[in-house]
């Protein structure tokens, strides 16, 4: 029984881990409310005193998506996610959001932020 029970949960977990799309910055729009890994150039970044925002797929205001770390989840970084990412090939995972008809990635755990 307990065999089973593990196979079950391995596969469970793998088709969980498999379930989560990579997209393009290009398809990105058509994926507003899931969860996904993105994989762009930061084009611009800028940290504010409460967030700091990676603009991928063009500069601000031209950016097609921000990815936002918020004050309270930058301290989990090594140094600010600008420091570490602006001018930088990354990949991102997260839910698509939108903030005033823009879209957006939060990420709350550097895990969600990678170099690529």
């Amino acid at each position: 029984m307990k065999k089973i029970i593990v196979t079950f949960l391995l596969c469970a977990t793998f088709f969980a881990a498999k379930s989560q799309n990579t997209v393009s910055v290009k398809d990105v729009v058509n994926h507003v409310g899931k969860e996904v890994t993105l994989c762009d150039s930061v084009y611009s970044a800028r940290s504010l005193e409460n967030l700091s925002l990676l603009n991928l797929g063009g500069k601000f205001p031209k950016e097609v998506i921000t990815v936002v770390v918020f004050k309270a989840d930058k301290a989990k970084f090594e140094k600010d996610p600008v420091a570490l990412f602006e001018n930088k090939r990354i990949c991102v995972t997260g839910k698509v959001t939108l903030y005033k008809e823009k879209l957006q990635i939060v990420v709350n755990d550097p895990k969600q932020l990678k170099e690529n």
